[in-house]
């Protein structure tokens, strides 16, 4: 809940090879253009002046100036580029999920975004009293364990969590994967919210990590799995993964649930096996969350099923 979370395309940039070496020019002109000697003693606004009438201080001025433009002229198509691949494959999500609902109604999105709604506000809610047991029928037996865990040990710490909900701006299904003999059904999705989230000492009162501040579109990307017959939260990662789970394909192949599974459990499937209805109202999408796992890149492509499975 408390790592940093940045935007998918800064995390790729900073990848980038060239990135350091432009940044160390840059300094290093700026430091040219900022100590040049003629420029020494020039008090207060009068200093980029004085600067700028140096033969010295044009020259780091211009070299600055050019830095910052080929920064631009560089950054600017990835960042378009990742704007356009997430947006593009939120769709191809979003269509895959209608397909799967016509012949499975868990798939529909309208109803799974609902539920992402329930759960983000719903653990927001409760988040800081360090008591999850209200919002533990919305988690896997597992996810929910070892949270609270975690949350007792940083009573045990003396700490003390801050986490308001302000409002949820976006909730966009990113990869899906269908069932298979090996893993449950699993869906990604994009939680964007505006929250105020911080940890201080509880004696002290001294905030020890987090910004007292409000998070404006602080992302996370949320699992969910289908599991006895309802989404549950499986795990929560750094929204800096978006990118990568929107350009992963989908798993759409429906040959096991098609089959029923298991003999045993036919009549059970058949129940569930009714066309998505049409037309449905929802409420619209805003959320923020709470990421716990420093994932720079997806965990659990997978969530695997225990060797005995019969939900």
């Amino acid at each position: 809940m408390y790592n940093p979370i940045r935007a998918t395309a800064m995390m790729n940039l900073r990848r980038a090879a060239w990135v350091k070496p432009a940044l160390v020019a840059g300094l290093v002109a700026i430091c040219f253009f900022a100590f040049c000697l003629e420029a020494d003693a020039a008090p207060g606004g009068q200093f980029v002046k004085q600067a700028l009438s140096s033969k010295y201080g044009r020259i780091g001025a211009l070299i600055v100036g050019c830095l910052l433009l080929l920064l631009v002229i560089l950054l600017l198509p990835l960042f378009l580029y990742a704007m356009y691949a997430e947006s593009s494959g939120i769709r191809k999500t979003k269509a895959d999920l209608a397909v799967l609902a016509a012949k499975y109604r868990w798939f529909d999105w309208l109803g799974i975004r609902d539920r992402v709604n329930k759960a983000v506000r719903d653990i927001a809610s409760v988040w800081a009293t360090g008591n999850l047991s209200s919002v533990a029928p919305l988690m896997t037996p597992d996810y929910f364990a070892s949270q609270q865990a975690l949350l007792e040990r940083w009573v045990d710490e003396g700490k003390q969590i801050v986490y308001r909900l302000e409002k949820v701006r976006r909730i966009e299904p990113l990869a899906v994967s269908v069932e298979s003999a090996e893993a449950y059904s699993w869906i990604r999705v994009l939680v964007s919210v505006d929250c105020v989230d911080y940890m201080r000492d509880r004696h002290t009162m001294e905030v020890v990590k987090g910004d007292v501040d409000v998070s404006r579109g602080f992302e996370s990307v949320w699992c969910f799995v289908y599991q006895d017959r309802q989404w549950l939260l499986n795990g929560i990662e750094e929204g800096s993964t978006s990118l990568t789970w929107a350009t992963t394909k989908n798993s759409v192949d429906t040959s096991y649930i098609d089959s029923g599974r298991d003999p045993q459990r036919q009549q059970v499937r058949e129940q569930d096996e009714i066309p998505a209805r049409a037309t449905r109202g929802s409420q619209s999408a805003s959320l923020d969350a709470t990421p716990d796992q420093p994932a720079a890149t997806p965990k659990q492509r997978f969530v695997g099923k225990p060797a005995n499975d019969d939900e």
